[in-house]
């Protein structure tokens, strides 16, 4: 019932969210089309088009049940020769304590969703939203791999890094371009990326 009221909210604010990005590219002189679907049915959406690239980007994966379907989805999506490029936060993240981000708290391999409320967006904290409950999933390392594998992609590139692009834990600092880095000697995986090939 949860997933429902969320999925039902943010299917009443695409509409305004996708004719704010037509916007603004028309506004910079960008040809683009933007399709609204659900991600497992993207294949049917784009009346089984296919694609040179799929990208998934940062804080995608947290928010699909089925990272399996995913990689299979992707895997119809591309071209004979087409590349999935993921760029994620680090499942090793979420383990961490959120002070110093050099204590493992959590456990990793828990594969059952989360479910809370959460005020505000990560754009704006402080904003006052409405249908507030999430639900999100955790996805090994060893799972997302695997699935890309199993739906047929070959992996060519995958890297670790030691930065996040948000203050995840308290200790983290800005660098110039904006990363944000521990200041501890202990230091972890915060984003990873990988680039596969069908």
């Amino acid at each position: 019932m949860g997933g429902s009221r969320c999925a039902g909210h943010r299917a009443r604010l695409l509409p305004a969210a996708t004719a704010a990005a037509q916007n603004l590219a028309d506004e910079i002189g960008v040809a683009a089309e933007f399709v609204t679907s659900d991600v497992y049915e993207a294949p049917a959406a784009l009346d089984g088009r296919r694609f040179d690239i799929v990208y998934t980007g940062i804080g995608a994966l947290c928010w699909l049940p089925d990272i399996n379907r995913w990689a299979q989805t992707v895997a119809e999506l591309l071209n004979d020769d087409g590349v999935l490029y993921l760029v994620e936060f680090h499942p090793a993240g979420d383990i961490l304590d959120d002070a110093t981000g050099s204590h493992i708290v959590g456990d990793y391999f828990n594969d059952e969703a989360a479910v809370y409320e959460y005020n505000g967006t990560y754009a704006d904290t402080a904003s006052r939203t409405r249908h507030n409950l999430q639900v999100m999933f955790s996805h090994t390392l060893g799972s997302v791999l695997t699935a890309v594998a199993d739906a047929g992609l070959r992996l060519e590139l995958f890297t670790e890094y030691p930065y996040t692009l948000f203050r995840r834990f308290e200790n983290l600092h800005a660098d110039e371009s904006g990363r944000f880095h521990p200041t501890t000697a202990a230091k972890a995986p915060l984003m990873y990326s990988l680039r596969a090939r069908a």
